[in-house]
């Protein structure tokens, strides 16, 4: 009779297997972190890539924390927003007593208080489809020139 076959270090030998092997295929899925590389101005809001999204608002140059993905082709999807646009807007329709400080580029959102209508965040993709394999680690920034409205999203186009 064999011992192997039946011994209780087998079974903790092959659990213990088990256990690697499904580790090490979540630790193999791609991971990707956006980074917000559009404008001073420009907010992004909640971007997403094959499966991974963020609910997070960047300003330039923030980016996302690391997160896993699907492996596959996608386009990065995210929502955008252009507070000093927005502000001049506001005031060109008569809904701001005075331009304060929105005839600068740069704005404090934190005091926006002179504000009155809902923002709008608009849809966007970027041009680029961007392929992520396993094992990959990629780090995707969105920039001016490649990036389009997303119309397979539900959102205001009123633009």
């Amino acid at each position: 009779m064999h011992r192997l076959a039946c011994s209780p270090r087998r079974g903790v030998l092959l659990f213990a297997c088990a256990l690697v092997f499904l580790c090490s295929c979540g630790m193999l899925e791609p991971e990707v972190v956006v980074v917000n590389k559009i404008d001073g101005q420009i907010l992004v809001r909640n971007p997403s890539f094959n499966g991974a999204a963020w609910n997070v608002v960047l300003a330039y140059d923030e980016a996302t924390s690391p997160q896993h993905c699907l492996p596959g082709s996608d386009r990065v999807h995210f929502e955008k927003f252009d507070p000093y646009s927005y502000c001049n807007t506001q005031a060109e329709y008569g809904l701001l007593d005075s331009l304060c400080f929105c005839d600068s580029v740069e704005i404090d959102i934190e005091d926006s208080t002179i504000i009155t209508a809902t923002p709008l965040w608009f849809n966007y993709q970027t041009i680029t489809v961007h392929e992520v394999k396993r094992g990959d680690f990629r780090v995707f920034e969105l920039h001016l020139d490649d990036m389009e409205q997303d119309f397979s999203a539900t959102g205001p186009y009123d633009h």
